[in-house]
Parts: C-alpha cells; sequence; structure tokens
C-alpha cells in the first residue's frame, strides 16, 4: 500500500496492488470510512487516521481498481484482511478513488520508489533536527519552525489554538523545563516555505509536538503572518 498524489508523505490517494508483478492500482470509496482509513495508516506506520477522501480528491489514478466496498473494523493489521468486493471487482470509475490523511507519526523511514517518497516508518527525537526557534535575539526565544524529516525544508506551526501547553511540548523539545510566553501573529516575523501544522493541540504531557493532536501535516488555513512563536 501506498500514497501518491498529496503534498506531503501522510496524505494523497491510497494506491494497492497484489504480491508479485502487478501494477499500482486504486480503491474505490464506496463505504470506504475512517476505520477503513485507519488501517491504511496504520500500514504505512501512523498512529492513526485524520480523514478519508472520496471523489479523487488527490488526482484520479490509472490502471486498476483493485479494492471496493472496504469493511474495516480499525483493528486489522492490513487492509487485506479487511472484507470487501473481492480483488478486481467494483462497480466504480477513478472518479471515485478514495484518499486519507494519516496523523500522528511514530517512526519514518523514507525511501525513494517510482520516483515519489513514501513514507514506511517515523522517528522524530526530542531535541532533533526537525524542530527550531527563529528570529530572536536570544536561543529561547523564538519562531517555531518544524520539518518533516531533515531532508525536507523548515517551515512554520499556525498560532490557531495555539497555546502555553503546545509551547511547553515545544520548550521541552529543545531541552527547556518550560515555557514562559506564546507569541501569536508572527511576532517575531514571518517564516517562509509551507505551513506544516495547524490547530495544535497537545496536553502539555507529551514529549514531542508531533505526537500531539493537530489537523495533518500541511492541512492549514493560515498565512505567514499567523506563524506562531515561543519563549521558553
Amino acid at each position: 500500500v501506498r500514497l501518491a498524489g498529496g503534498r506531503f508523505p501522510n496524505l494523497g490517494r491510497v494506491e494497492v496492488r497484489p504480491v508479485g508483478s502487478f501494477d499500482w492500482g486504486t480503491v474505490c470509496d464506496n463505504s470506504f470510512d475512517i476505520q477503513d482509513a485507519t488501517v491504511v495508516c496504520k500500514m504505512l506506520g501512523f498512529e492513526r487516521a485524520l480523514q478519508s477522501h472520496d471523489a479523487a480528491h488527490f488526482g484520479q489514478g490509472i490502471g486498476n481498481i483493485y479494492m471496493d466496498e472496504l469493511r474495516c473494523s480499525g483493528n486489522e493489521t492490513s487492509l487485506f484482511d479487511c472484507g470487501y468486493d473481492g480483488w478486481g471487482n467494483h462497480s466504480c470509475s477513478h472518479s471515485e478513488d478514495v484518499g486519507v490523511t494519516c496523523g500522528e507519526h511514530r517512526r519514518a523511514l523514507y525511501c525513494s520508489l517510482l520516483d515519489a517518497i513514501f513514507q514506511l516508518a517515523t522517528v522524530f527525537k526530542p531535541g532533533s533536527s526537525r524542530i527550531r526557534l527563529s528570529g530572536g535575539y536570544r536561543a529561547n526565544r523564538g519562531r517555531v519552525e518544524v520539518r518533516p524529516a531533515d531532508s525536507y525544508d523548515w517551515g512554520t506551526v499556525c498560532d490557531d489554538e495555539f497555546d502555553h501547553y503546545d509551547a511547553t511540548v515545544v520548550c521541552r523539545m529543545l531541552g527547556y523545563s518550560s515555557a514562559s510566553w506564546v507569541y501569536h501573529q508572527a511576532s517575531f516575523g514571518q517564516g517562509t516555505g509551507p505551513i506544516y501544522m495547524d490547530n495544535v493541540k497537545c496536553t502539555g504531557n507529551e514529549t514531542s509536538l508531533f505526537y500531539c493532536a493537530y489537523n495533518g501535516w500541511g492541512n492549514e488555513n493560515c498565512g505567514h503572518s499567523e506563524d506562531v512563536g515561543v519563549e521558553c
């Protein structure tokens, strides 16, 4: 299984193929729901699914439509363990290709396959090179910047719903004991590049910002005028 057509590794059109030399094909959106999406995301190393997308949201695939009328409980370890109409049995067109958005990465291993990057497993380490503060005149304050992996460009976090609990998790990742302030509306200047995270909702006990609830990588409705900052 893989995700194709999305801007980030955690979202895209669901594509599958039988064992062997068969071509990649798609999954029909008939009856496809969050339980089915959850199984797809777990197969790819994510904690859960945030959303399923109908009607070829990530573009129409090509080739075979392999699966239709998926009926997962959400507890299966593989999509192929779920009920469905049988391999290649469907009443769909590629305008019904289903997609998913996954959230809460744990382990990450990236490899290049067929000119695309597919996430198989993820690692976000506290204090790693995937979070930093920029634009502040001291090391303990600045605009929060993150990236999915070392090979990605740095991006920012939107200030929607960002509060002291979220800031506390950021500061702990950077080696500080706590957060003293949250700055909204690009107080440390506007960043560039992607806005990776929006509507972050931490409890304050997480060891990584990426373990908190949020909209999913790159799902946002913000401008860089809303880049959030913290002081640790």
